[in-house]
Order: structure tokens, then C-alpha cells, then sequence
């Protein structure tokens, strides 16, 4: 299947695309019809299809990535979704060309596209790779129909009946598929709820930080007043002793004194206290700060570890008594290729297997295995998926 591949959006010196060649126009069309925060936009010309997603961010931003295949077009799109947004949410926790900012909301860090040359040429390689697991969904476009005009444009939601919006992306010019909802993968979620909490902890402490500083300004302005007054009520005391010798007045002085003093110490020992909860208050905000980077680490090192071990996991299995296939939904760590063996075991203990090579794709995927139609369906089988005589998954059928 031929597949281009193009990268566009609104950055932060303004719109760029890459390569940047005569589809700027189109791009800009769809982008003017978005109505949500994400939506799949197809557009056909002449023996051309454009497959194209905008994703909108922070700040009148977004990104948009498009595939143009010559001469076929898709049957199936709810897969379409699953590869952009697999996409966004692997450029966002990379942080290549946007990322998350504080609060957890995607913003952009690219001022021009060919600054990032590299980044963007691996995203593309990667992005066409995903682009051909959907190449068993397509066919031959039929002939294009002149009762329609090249720039009519039909919308859909996402819940919308698929084979009319299938009907729709070879029929009109432009077909928009609006997706309002769950367009995040978990992986994106875990790391923007991760974000926006440590957020509102920094926020919680700051605020905490402020008020103690506040109240530590306040101290130091009564302290210095009060050292002010203690020093006028002295000389005035001891004018009043040296004018009249009064031996009571010398004795009230004393003791006013004395209560002066205590005030003092009083005093200090406030200020010092406010002073100690202001460095625990920082050495808190330094240890969140650890314990966030640690995380950080401690995720990444479980993430490199699963992919040593293993390229996938497989999440459920379901099989298809009439056809002998078992399908199974993986979740993939990276691009790869497997030897998978495939056995099914009867309550008579009877053995079923068949082994096979498969390719293994970055996120979650759905792929099938064919063993054998000669099982009962009146029976209970227990099905086992092996890699290298490890059980990577199974369940009873």
C-alpha cells in the first residue's frame, strides 16, 4: 500500500507542516470544520484519499497528522482512532513536539517543524508502520461520482452507523467523524492525573508557604516596634527616677521591665517557631519533589523491564467455534515479530495446537489465531498462547 504520510498544526510561531508542499490548503479546511476536541477528517480527490486528525490543545493550538494512500480506501475506521491517539498520547509522555505543562493540559514546545527534523522523520516511519496494520481493511476505491460536488462536506459522530460514514468518505468531498469523549488512552490519563495532583500539591503549599511568611513579616514588624517602645518607656523611666527618687516608681520600673523582658523572649521564641515551620514547609516541598522524580524513574525502569522480558501483553482472548480462529487483544510494548504457539485442552485431555508467526505492534491491537473447527461446542476448552514455552495468556472457552 503507497502511504505519505504528512505532520502539520498551529505552533507556537504560527502554522507548519511537514513536508510542506500544496496540501496546505486542505490541512487548513480541516482544521476551519472542527467542532471538538478531536475528530478524524477524510477528503477525497480524483484517486486520492486523505486520512487526517486534529487534535486541539491549549491556547487556540493543535496538531494534526494526515495519511494519503492512491487508488484504495478503508472499510474499517474505528482503528483509525486507536492509531492517532496511541500516537498523541506517546508524543505527549515523550514529550516530542508537545507535552503535558503543569495542570496536566497538552501544550506545544515547537516554535519551527524543521528544528525537530529528526523527531518528526522517526514519527512518521512510526506512524506509517501503524498506518499498514490497517492495510487488510482496505480496497480499491470505486469510480468517483460527478453528482456530487469535490467540496461537499458530510458530518458524523463517532456513534454514527459506520458503513454510512464508509459510504460517506468515498461519496462527498469531506467526511468529518467527531469524537467528543474518551479520547485518551489510560497511559495518557495515568500521567495527567499523576500531573494535576502534584500540581494542586504544589499549589496547597505555596499557599501554606505564603500565609507563614506573612505571619513571619508580621513578627518582625511587632518585634521591632516593641524594641522601639521598650526603649522610649526606659529613657522616660529613668527621667522619672532621676527627677524624683521615688523608691516605688523604681520598683514599678523594675517590674515593668522584667515584663518587657519576658515579652521579648516570648517574642523570639514565636518567631523561631514560625522560621522552624517554614523550613519544614521548603524540606516538604523538596522531598514532593523527589517523590515525583523517583516515580517518574521508578515507571520507566517497570516499562523497560516488561519490554525485555516481553514485546506484548495479551489482555482477553475470545474463539470462534465456527471458524477455529481464537482472537486476542494484546497491548504492545514495542514493534516486533513473534513465534506464538497456540493449545486448547479438552476435559478428555485431548490436545489441540498450532504455532505461527505474527508482527507485534506499539499499543493496544487485536490479532487471531486459527486452530481447528472440530471442536465441540458443546465442550469446555482451556486455551493456552505460548512465546518461548511461556504462557503469555489464555482462558476457557
Amino acid at each position: 500500500m503507497n502511504v505519505t504520510s504528512y505532520l502539520f498544526g498551529e505552533f507556537n510561531n504560527g502554522y507548519a507542516q511537514y513536508p510542506d508542499d500544496y496540501t496546505v490548503g486542505k490541512f487548513n479546511n480541516f482544521y476551519t470544520n472542527s467542532k471538538s476536541a478531536t475528530q478524524i477528517a477524510i477528503h477525497r480527490e480524483g484517486n486520492l484519499m486523505y486520512y487526517g486528525y486534529i487534535r486541539k490543545l491549549e491556547q487556540e493550538r493543535y496538531i494534526g497528522f494526515c495519511i494519503v494512500i492512491n487508488g484504495l480506501m478503508l472499510t474499517k475506521l474505528e482503528g483509525l482512532f486507536s492509531l492517532f491517539e496511541n500516537t498523541i498520547s506517546s508524543l505527549v509522555t515523550n514529550g516530542q513536539l508537545i507535552h503535558f505543562n503543569e495542570q496536566g493540559s497538552i501544550i506545544t514546545n515547537v516554535d519551527r517543524l524543521y528544528m525537530n527534523r529528526e523527531e518528526i522523520d522517526l514519527l512518521t516511519q512510526s506512524f506509517r508502520a501503524g498506518f499498514h496494520q490497517l492495510k487488510n481493511f482496505a480496497k480499491p476505491l470505486p469510480a468517483v461520482s460527478y453528482s456530487v460536488s469535490k467540496d461537499s462536506v458530510k458530518n458524523f459522530s463517532i456513534e454514527d452507523d459506520m458503513e454510512e460514514i464508509i459510504k460517506s468518505s468515498h461519496t462527498y468531498g469531506f467526511t468529518y467523524i467527531y469524537k467528543s469523549k474518551d479520547f485518551n488512552t489510560a497511559q495518557h490519563n495515568s500521567y495527567k492525573g499523576v500531573l494535576s495532583r502534584l500540581n494542586n500539591e504544589k499549589i496547597e503549599l505555596a499557599k501554606r508557604y505564603d500565609k507563614l511568611k506573612i505571619e513571619h513579616e508580621e513578627t518582625v514588624r511587632q518585634k521591632k516596634q516593641f524594641r522601639f517602645v521598650a526603649i522610649l518607656f526606659l529613657i522616660v523611666l529613668g527621667c522619672g527616677v532621676g527627677l524624683f527618687f521615688l523608691n516605688d516608681n523604681l520598683n514599678s520600673t523594675k517590674s515593668a521591665l522584667q515584663k518587657a523582658n519576658k515579652n521579648i523572649i516570648e517574642q523570639k521564641d514565636s518567631l523561631s517557631s514560625k522560621d522552624i515551620k517554614i523550613a519544614n514547609l521548603e524540606y516538604k516541598t523538596q522531598a514532593f519533589e523527589v517523590r515525583y522524580q523517583k516515580s517518574e524513574k521508578n515507571l520507566e525502569d517497570l516499562k523497560n523491564l516488561i519490554e525485555v522480558r516481553q514485546s506484548f501483553l495479551i489482555t482477553s482472548t475470545s474463539f470462534n467455534y465456527i471458524t477455529g480462529y481464537l482472537s486476542f487483544d494484546y497491548f504492545g510494548f514495542k514493534n516486533d515479530s513473534a513465534k506464538i504457539q497456540l493449545r486448547a485442552y479438552g476435559d478428555d485431555g485431548y490436545l489441540y495446537s498450532n504455532t505461527t508467526d505474527i508482527d507485534i505492534y506499539i499499543g493496544n491491537n487485536t490479532n487471531e489465531i486459527y486452530l481447528s473447527r472440530n471442536l465441540n461446542n458443546q465442550k469446555w476448552y482451556s486455551f493456552e498462547i505460548l512465546k518461548d514455552n511461556i504462557i503469555l495468556g489464555g482462558d476457557r472457552h
